[in-house]
């Protein structure tokens, strides 16, 4: 059971931005809430050849991205889309980028 929490007393700063993949989009939405910081627009989806692609919504230049993805019933897919995420971010000028991946099963 998840518990719905209040949202942190320390001031996070707005340069922040979590990004999730399609493993868990409510756990992800879950700590941007509890943060009260902005949940980035991402888009993933996948090609008629099961190519991957990633659309990144919301500027990600100069900020710290944190990426949630989750190891759910297809692992590789999973992984696969936050390399490929983190590619996206690297690519448009993000400060810093940080896989958070809390379950992994390998």
């Amino acid at each position: 059971k998840i518990l719905k929490q209040e949202k942190m007393d320390a001031p996070i700063t707005s340069d922040i931005v979590i990004i999730n993949g399609n493993s868990h989009p409510d756990l992800a939405n879950l700590i941007a809430s509890r943060l009260g910081v902005k949940n980035g627009g991402c888009s993933v989806y996948h090609k008629t050849n099961r190519e991957t692609m990633v659309e990144i919504g919301d500027s990600v230049r100069g900020k710290d991205i944190y990426i949630i993805q989750t190891g759910t019933k297809d692992v590789n897919n999973n992984i696969m889309e936050l390399l490929i995420m983190a590619y996206a971010c690297k690519t448009s000028s993000a400060k810093s980028i940080v896989g958070v991946i809390p379950y992994l099963p390998y």
